[in-house]
């Protein structure tokens, strides 16, 4: 039951998966050398699980005019796989003479690809359709050479590439980056596994005995067969995908952080326009403007404490008697900024001194590091109370909104 329940899984969700990271990183592929390894990577073993459909199967059979292509297709692509997964894993590590190891995997790549398709061609039986027409004749020698030499390429491959990619982890900080070599390095230890258990599994059972209505030898697999591949391509997915996912992640807090500090920013420009950094814009166009969210964010947050500075410049040294609106006294500095800066803007709209700076706030109020900065007046702004709100009548300005 649980194999029934597997293996269409299997058939059709990792070729959907691997497909979906080939198209997603296809922009990838013209960088740099090790994107496109990477990327290779992805087609291979894309182009590797599709052949496990049936329909794919009888399809790539029509067109050849071989009725086991599909098991030729399959391996060759796993070769080609791990081959680039190697030239990814030296390109990030960086190691020297990279150039003539390079050459040496793709003349060791290339001369297995042709021993494969030699040995397929003229060693291994062809009596079945389809990729599982040698699991009833395991006890041959061409079908034990073949998968020899297969077996071999892929577990030294995936074995030098966990290595690489465990090693690789003390060279990247910590945190996603770290994270995803280290499922990079979980996925090829799993490779190696499955070749490992593969191995185990084909001398244990021996030669398929049971056929389907075709006639065709049933598949001799068992859920750990089937789970272990997946686990890989998952884990590989994963390994791309976090670093990615951490960057989208921080560019909607970014884009946030931006909404939230617009109010505050609209009306402080408007009182101070020579602190603005470019054009002014729309809380609604920001969501649309191209560019790096951070920096937009440091932008807006320094453009806010410049103007907050050059109101602090109109503050009298003495509070007069009437001192414009009461800023109020509250337990909580940035709330107290907050109230400052909107009666100062009020006070500047009609040609008047900022009022007294309460006691409570200093010139070096705020974060000691951008960092802090930023956080700080998002707590600024969540307090502030934009001019026009609760009855207030706003002055003309430009159009910042």
């Amino acid at each position: 039951m649980e194999e029934a329940l597997m293996r269409p899984l299997f058939e059709w969700l990792m070729p959907v998966l691997a497909w979906s990271v080939v198209i997603w990183r296809a922009p990838s592929a013209f960088t740099t050398r090790a994107n496109r390894a990477l990327w290779a990577t992805f087609v291979a073993a894309a182009v590797g699980l599709s052949t496990r459909p049936p329909w794919i199967a009888r399809v790539l059979e029509t067109i050849t005019g071989i009725g086991d292509v599909t098991l030729l297709i399959k391996h060759l692509a796993g070769v080609v796989a791990a081959s680039f997964l190697l030239d990814y894993v030296h390109a990030i590590h960086r190691r020297p003479h990279q150039a003539r190891a390079s050459r040496l995997r793709l003349m060791f790549t290339g001369a297995a690809m042709v021993v494969l398709t030699l040995l397929f061609i003229f060693v291994l039986p062809h009596d079945f359709t389809g990729a599982y027409g040698i699991d009833a004749h395991y006890g041959h020698p061409g079908v034990q050479l073949y998968l020899a030499v297969f077996y071999a390429v892929y577990a030294v491959s995936t074995l030098q590439a966990t290595v690489l990619f465990w090693s690789n982890r003390g060279n990247v900080p910590p945190g996603a980056l770290r994270a995803g070599v280290t499922c990079l390095a979980a996925a090829t230890a799993n490779g190696l596994l499955y070749t490992l258990y593969r191995i185990y599994f084909v001398l244990r059972e021996g030669d398929s005995t049971t056929f389907d209505a075709e006639g065709n030898p049933v598949p001799l697999t068992d859920p750990i067969c089937e789970l272990l591949p997946a686990v890989s391509v998952v884990l590989l997915v994963l390994g791309v995908s976090i670093p990615p996912t951490r960057a989208l992640l921080r560019y909607f807090r970014d884009q946030y952080a931006l909404w939230r500090l617009h109010p505050l920013w609209a009306d402080l420009v408007t009182a101070v326009p020579h602190v603005v950094l470019g054009s002014p814009s729309s809380r609604v166009r920001d969501l649309f403007t191209p560019g790096d969210r951070s920096l937009d964010v440091a932008h807006r947050a320094f453009a806010i404490r410049d103007a907050a500075l050059a109101l602090r410049d109109d503050t009298p040294s003495a509070p007069p008697a009437s001192s414009g609106p009461d800023t109020g006294t509250d337990e909580d500095p940035a709330r107290t900024e907050a109230q400052w800066l909107r009666a100062a803007v009020q006070q500047r709209a009609q040609n008047l001194p900022a009022p007294a700076l309460p006691a409570t706030l200093h010139r070096t109020t705020g974060g000691r590091t951008p960092r802090e900065e930023i956080a700080w007046l998002l707590r600024v702004a969540a307090a502030y109370q934009p001019v026009g709100v609760a009855g207030t009548a706003r002055p003309h300005q430009p159009s910042t909104r």
